[in-house]
């Protein structure tokens, strides 16, 4: 089973994680770690924390070259986060609303469009999608933004083509993302980032199980 997205997939702030140290590690106590565990799979993570949508399809389109069977669970991340590259292509920056730096300020002042957002993602999202079905790969998609889908505002008739393109294979959990349902819940957050703990993520690995979306 691999898995792919941002600090939600990661599994920041659980116990395992080595949270704000060079010796961060993928959780073992994510949603998708246990749900790896439950098949008895092997689990590689590639998600990183503050990935944008940009980079994790890079990510997934990286291990679908290998063309091995797996399990793909992929959490795609905030639309308004924007990824680059500067020199090395292992060697990738995300820039977000409140990137307290220079380019971060110039980047969402001058360059910034929630247009752009939303259909850079959702280009990422059906190209992945399409390479997933064309390898005939099981795998779970879930969202963090619910702009994804929205059409009262900066949208299009490309954008609405691809909308109900990837709309029917992106879940969520009882209408929510993974945060927000959580808080829902009542389960505990970290206090560094507000990122899920143990129960919730377990919680969320029965949920998947149970609806059978793996």
């Amino acid at each position: 089973l691999k898995s792919f997205g941002c600090s939600f997939i990661f599994g920041s702030e659980l116990h395992d994680d080595g949270w704000g140290t060079a010796a961060a590690t993928p959780s073992q106590f994510s949603w998708p770690a246990l749900i790896a565990q439950h098949y008895n799979y092997q689990y590689q993570c590639y998600a990183r924390p503050g990935s944008g949508n940009t980079r994790i399809a890079e990510s997934v389109l990286n291990q679908l070259q290998t063309a091995e069977p797996a399990i793909y669970i992929i959490g795609w991340t905030w639309t308004e986060r924007f990824d680059y590259v500067q020199t090395d292509p292992d060697c990738w920056k995300t820039l977000t609303a409140w990137s307290a730096d220079q380019v971060g300020d110039f980047y969402y002042r001058n360059l910034h469009s929630q247009y752009l957002d939303k259909l850079s993602s959702l280009m990422s999202i059906s190209l992945v999608l399409q390479q997933l079905q064309a390898q005939g790969q099981r795998f779970l998609m879930t969202y963090m933004d619910d702009l994804l889908f929205e059409q009262q505002w900066h949208c299009s008739a490309a954008m609405k083509l691809l909308q109900q393109q990837i709309q029917p294979h992106l879940h969520n959990f009882d209408g929510l993302n993974f945060l927000d349902w959580s808080f829902q819940q009542g389960f505990p957050v970290g206090t560094r980032g507000r990122h899920p703990l143990e129960a919730a993520h377990r919680a969320a690995a029965d949920y998947v199980l149970n609806h059978n979306l793996v």
